[in-house]
């Protein structure tokens, strides 16, 4: 999902990083724009990563709220949240 934005924000920081390895010195306005384009990446990552649609194939860190306790759970429906009986197993 959003991939073509992606690539295209991508490419612009790509370009961005070949000018700025080659010497160029960076202006307010270009790390302003830089800002911009990292904070649309990991908005968007967030928002596919909220909604399921990360495309991730492996284990995912992805999590939601259970309909019947309001805790976070894990995809596979494991509790992933804090759990006070570890912080006790692990001082005694």
């Amino acid at each position: 999902m959003f991939n073509g934005i992606c690539d295209a924000l991508h490419r612009e920081l790509g370009e961005l990083e070949d000018k700025f390895a080659s010497g160029a010195k960076m202006n307010g306005q270009e790390l302003e724009h830089i800002d911009k384009m990292a904070h649309a990446l990991k908005s968007l990552a967030t928002y596919e990563a909220m909604t399921g649609n990360s495309g991730y194939d492996g284990d995912s860190y992805a999590r939601g709220r259970s309909r019947m306790t309001g805790r976070y759970v894990s995809r596979d429906g494991g509790y992933s949240g804090y759990n006070p009986q570890d912080d006790y197993n692990r001082r005694y």
